[in-house]
């Protein structure tokens, strides 16, 4: 028997060199190479004293249900090759969301390498994005105006205001500390915020990356806090025409740059899948969400859970967003609401309305429930703001 557990001072070496052969260049790396620090505390899916699956867990705070909330977040998830197939991944995350429920988090999250594989898991995709390519010449140039600041690492403060009006637009946007806007959101790269003429205090920003060798631009973050500072970046694109002949923008799933563009034909626009949310403890996760939100009558809801023994059942949702499992055989009534946890994360960030889910027949629901949860399980913007 196994046993998920995080990884030791002393194994941290053999760690890295899962992690790095599987996702590295292809080899594995010297020994006496110096670990680097890990994002996230190293844990594993440990059998006969060999490392059977890893990953690195985190814990988050973005903004959730109208506040910023702790959650958990999973990272570096690596089954090695001859452990494959043997359900040591479906273990370990087991052990992490168990992990999670322990620590009190009832949300988490990751990046998936494979939607269904997570999918089968319990895990659904809360959002997707928007992958924009064009020559920098496609956008319009709305003329000079405000002013232009490139600015460095130890600068964040100067776009936190920005980006926590951006962020409050979403669900599951992250709230950032002083290391994580140094080190993954402004190191190497170029960033520069625009000020309106007679303001101190910069309305939007850009963090790019340039690649002189394929002649491209990366957008890794684009914020703003009015229409005219969207205006103003945008034109600001433009000017790298001379080291540039593309822009690559992956951004919250939009279409309007295909309007704003001077040359709409140049933009090309695709579809990319985002990252996927799990609800780690029902009760908890449903008793979380603000007192507006409670059903207009109580609901029974019926939960489909591969992965956590605790929410694989019946919970009886009352309308002051109390929520207590039934008993098997306690069943106060038919379930109003029967859905498995892929899907239920996706309503609980507001991915799906309750309507939506129930149309497209991915839940099984009364018209009394779907009338009843129309407030708890709203549409709302999703949007996981920063890759791990």
């Amino acid at each position: 028997m196994g046993t998920f557990r995080s990884v030791t001072e002393d194994e941290r070496a053999t760690h890295q060199r899962i992690k790095d052969h599987v996702w590295g260049e292809g080899g594995v790396p010297d020994p006496d190479e110096t670990v680097p620090r890990a994002l996230g505390e190293r844990w594993a899916y440990v059998e006969d004293g060999r490392f059977r699956s890893i990953c690195a867990l985190l814990e988050i705070d973005v903004r959730l249900a109208g506040e910023w909330r702790t959650i958990g977040g999973i990272r570096g998830f690596v089954t090695p090759p001859e452990h494959r197939g043997q359900g040591y991944g479906r273990r370990l995350l087991r052990g992490a969301v168990a992990e999670f429920a322990d620590r009190g988090l009832s949300y988490a999250v990751l990046w998936p390498a494979s939607i269904d594989y997570y999918r089968e898991r319990g895990w659904g995709l809360v959002h997707t994005e928007t992958a924009y390519a064009f020559p920098p010449e496609a956008m319009a140039d709305p003329g000079p105006a405000g002013r232009f600041e490139r600015v460095g690492p130890d600068d964040f403060g100067r776009l936190e205001a920005v980006w926590e009006t951006e962020a409050s637009d979403y669900e599951l946007a992250l709230r950032r500390t002083g290391q994580w806007w140094r080190e993954r959101v402004l190191d190497d790269a170029w960033a520069y915020t625009w000020t309106p003429d007679g303001d101190d205090e910069p309305a939007g920003y850009v963090v790019y990356r340039l690649n002189r060798d394929a002649e491209t631009l990366t957008v890794e973050e684009l914020a703003v806090r009015s229409e005219r500072a969207r205006r103003q970046l945008l034109g600001f694109l433009e000017r790298h025409a001379p080291q540039a002949d593309r822009v690559e923008w992956t951004c919250p799933r939009e279409r309007r740059l295909l309007r704003e563009a001077a040359d709409p034909d140049a933009v090309e626009a695709s579809v990319e899948p985002g990252a996927s949310g799990y609800v780690v403890d029902v009760p908890a996760a449903i008793e979380t969400l603000p007192a507006e939100r409670g059903p207009a009558k109580a609901v029974t809801i019926e939960v489909t859970d591969p992965l956590a023994p605790r929410n694989d059942g019946q919970f009886r949702v009352e309308p002051d967003m109390t929520c207590r499992p039934l008993e098997t055989g306690a069943t106060i009534d038919d379930p109003g609401l029967v859905v498995d946890a892929a899907v239920l994360a996706q309503l609980y960030v507001g991915t799906l309305s309750i309507e939506t889910a129930a149309a497209r027949e991915i839940v099984t629901a009364t018209d009394d429930a779907v009338a009843a949860l129309s407030e708890t399980f709203g549409a709302r913007d999703v949007y996981v703001s920063d890759f791990f």
